[in-house]
């Protein structure tokens, strides 16, 4: 099997789609003799083999689930039938969209339910934007024939576009419970699951994958997810399985940085990263995921060179000009970063990380009436992120709606229980508010949270005092003054905010 460098779900283009025909017929053929074996194949596309007379597969730059026939199976009518969706087919991968839905069209009209057709149309629609009508007919070929795996394929993708990805994984469950060794499936729903933070599902689904658990890619994932359970050692001999079956595999030799680095071991997470930036050469992929690690790791300047040189090779990648934006912001130069996040909306003005990065920086030029609404739109895309909640609490504070600001800190609480410069935050409002107990609650939660919060430790001593008990105060000003001297309090607010390494859109 021919390994994919890497998969990632959540940053598709709406261009990019899997469509697919089955066995088209009269009154829906049964698909169940149809039986296809899924291989990947490097840069993006599926190769089904079908057992039988006939073979078919189209090289292609989009990502295309193409069709299988088997002529015994149908009679004349059927076969020109199957024609007409394959030429449909041809004509979407040829981007000859108006040729193609006129075709589909023409076909839906003598035969309202063939799946295959609702199918092609719907991918259409995606393509030109219409998610609600593109949803509206696979959902419809998907009830016509529920074991059609090409329609809940697009139905995932789908559902990424639309940014719904609990109904992502439903879809994709559905591939994997029909299909159980496709391996495209159980990727993109492990990947899916461990980036919402499902990380027990993530290592299961990985596990049950026949023959694929010593494969590269399920390897480096497997790591991925052990390290974000808080098992090293686990995730440490994934990496270096991955390594031993592929020495410069550059998503290994990071993930061994990261394991160093929460170790303490820095040299050897140098080391790391420095044989990630010389396997990567000049992959921008590859550098971005260096670069995105040395920023984690707090190597500034060669995580700024990495990113640079990524974007240089791939001037258009949102995920690149994101990171990039980010290192920035470390500097600290708003401006620069300003202008990355920018430019990423007017490629997509929709992307929730970069309405959420732009929204940050405003906030910290004090422009609080810019800033909300990328904030807010943040909030509207996906409401399971912190940050914009916390930012959106933050200006409310300034405007002196500390009301407002409890709500909306609050919310980000309530989606981030350990977020401890939200706790903060809201208990400098509830002090403002002279709602002492529940003042107290939050700032000594946020202090025991980060230590090192020099704000937290400023905020109570301001409450024992009003509570009269100077000499707690005393002992919190007392680490108000260390945590200065020792200049451990200089940890900036963006760095809340967390750049997770995925695969750049295909191209």
């Amino acid at each position: 099997m021919i390994e994919r460098p890497q998969l990632d779900l959540p940053k598709l283009r709406r261009s990019i789609m899997f469509i697919g025909t089955p066995i088209p017929n009269q009154s829906q053929l049964r698909r169940s003799g149809i039986r296809a074996l899924y291989k990947l194949r490097s840069y993006g596309a599926i190769k089904l083999e079908q057992r039988g007379i006939y073979k078919h597969f189209i090289p292609t730059g989009l990502m295309l689930l193409l069709v299988l026939l088997t002529p015994s199976f149908a009679p004349a009518q059927t076969n020109n039938l199957q024609a007409r969706l394959e030429n449909a087919a041809t004509l979407i991968r040829d981007h000859r969209i108006a040729e193609a839905e006129q075709q589909l069209n023409s076909i839906l009209r003598t035969a309202p339910n063939e799946a295959a057709a609702l199918n092609l149309l719907g991918t259409i629609r995606a393509q030109q934007g219409r998610l609600n009508e593109a949803e509206t007919l696979l959902t419809r070929a998907s009830k016509i024939d529920p074991s059609f795996v090409p329609v809940h394929m697009n139905l995932a993708f789908l559902y990424v576009l639309k940014n719904v990805p609990e109904k992502t994984i439903s879809e994709l469950k559905e591939v994997v419970k029909l299909e159980p060794d496709n391996i495209e499936a159980n990727y993109r729903l492990a990947r899916l699951l461990l980036s919402r933070g499902q990380t027990d599902e993530s290592i299961a689904v990985i596990e049950k994958v026949k023959s694929s658990t010593q494969s590269v890619v399920f390897l480096t994932l497997l790591g991925d997810a052990y390290f974000k359970k808080g098992d090293p050692g686990k995730a440490e001999e994934k990496y270096l399985l991955a390594r031993a079956a592929q020495k410069n595999n550059a998503d290994a030799i990071l993930g061994l940085a990261k394991v160093s680095q929460a170790r303490g071991e820095t040299q050897n997470a140098l080391t790391y990263l420095s044989q990630a930036r010389e396997a990567a050469g000049d992959s921008p992929d590859l550098l971005y995921k260096v670069g995105v690690a040395a920023l984690a790791i707090g190597i500034f300047d060669e995580a700024m060179s990495d990113l640079e040189q990524a974007v240089k090779l791939k001037p258009d990648e949102p995920a690149y000009l994101i990171a990039l934006g980010a290192a920035w912001l470390k500097k600290p130069d708003l401006f620069a970063g300003e202008q990355a996040f920018r430019r990423v909306l007017e490629l997509q003005p929709d992307n929730a990380q970069a309405q959420m990065y732009l929204g940050y920086v405003l906030y910290k030029q004090k422009k609080f009436s810019d800033a909300k609404p990328y904030l807010e739109k943040t909030i509207k895309a996906d409401p399971n992120i912190p940050e914009p909640f916390y930012y959106l609490g933050l200006i409310v504070q300034e405007e002196n709606e500390d009301e407002q600001a409890v709500a909306l800190l609050g919310k980000a609480i309530l989606v981030s229980p350990s977020f401890a410069n939200a706790h903060v935050a809201l208990g400098a409002s509830y002090l403002k508010l002279k709602d002492y107990p529940r003042a107290q609650k939050e700032l000594e939660l946020g202090a025991k949270l980060n230590p090192d919060d020099s704000k937290a430790h400023y905020q109570l001593a301001v409450l024992y005092a009003r509570l009269k008990d100077p000499q707690r105060a005393r002992a919190e000003m007392e680490i108000v003054e260390k945590l200065k001297a020792l200049d451990q309090s200089q940890k900036k607010e963006g760095d809340t905010f967390v750049i997770a390494p995925s695969t750049p859109n295909p191209r």
